[in-house]
């Protein structure tokens, strides 16, 4: 499922998973997981999303640093690492400096040749983790806004956080092309009125049929000519 979009206003990515891989980050710490690393790594995202899910279905007030850390407590304790302080400091800060995908640089860099269509992040992470982890991957300048779900006191798939974008930008949900790798992010971004734009890196099984995307993509370096035939990525 690949077209042309239509005109866009705006352009807003997630971060971890689409932007920012936090995979490798847990990985680049590979020499102290004794070969449990992927492992590591899945459970600590799928517990990150669980633990961010729970806060806003049970209206607690907590910064995703903290979940974020609750999250790596629970994966190094379900594989063996429970008392290892050194390491959770080493993770937490490796996933402040998690590295960009390959393909993320280039996109991003033809996205900002058009200036009359800004290029955001929206992310559930904190403001200082978004800037943290742009900053690290020289992608900060490439950004017109990072946009965090803090101000609103509760997660994607919030319908709150969506809407930080077309405020921010004053355009409508439906001129805002939104790219996410998490086919959950994509069908809340969906059901907000956004084009939608399922970044597949890995050719996994669609989900949620009734929130579908308006596009699928299998890498960054598809996006610019989705958003505007013919554009080219250096």
């Amino acid at each position: 499922m690949s077209r042309t979009l239509g005109p866009v206003r705006a352009v807003v990515l997630s971060g971890h998973g689409t932007v920012f891989d936090s995979t490798a980050a847990v990985l680049a710490a590979g020499d102290a997981l004794d070969g449990r690393g992927e492992a590591l790594a899945a459970l600590w995202q799928t517990k990150r999303f669980e633990y961010a899910w729970i806060a806003t279905a049970t209206g607690r007030k907590v910064e995703l640093w903290q979940i974020t850390g609750e999250a790596l407590d629970h994966a190094l304790g379900a594989l063996g690492f429970a008392h290892d302080r050194l390491l959770r400091a080493r993770l937490m800060q490796g996933l402040l400096q998690a590295p960009p995908f390959a393909d993320a640089r280039p996109a991003l860099s033809a996205l900002a040749g058009n200036r009359a269509r800004p290029v955001a992040l929206l992310t559930n992470a904190s403001a200082m983790m978004a800037t943290a982890t742009a900053k690290a991957g020289e992608l900060f300048s490439l950004f017109d806004a990072l946009l965090s779900a803090e101000p609103t006191g509760v997660f994607k798939p919030s319908p709150a956080v969506y809407q930080l974008a077309p405020a921010r930008f004053g355009v409508a949900p439906a001129e805002i092309a939104y790219v996410s790798a998490h086919a959950w992010d994509v069908a809340g971004a969906a059901l907000a009125g956004m084009r939608a734009i399922w970044l597949n890196r890995a050719g996994a099984l669609g989900e949620f049929a009734w929130a579908p995307p308006a596009a699928e993509i299998d890498t960054l370096l598809a996006l610019p000519d989705l958003l505007e035939p013919g554009q080219k990525v250096a």
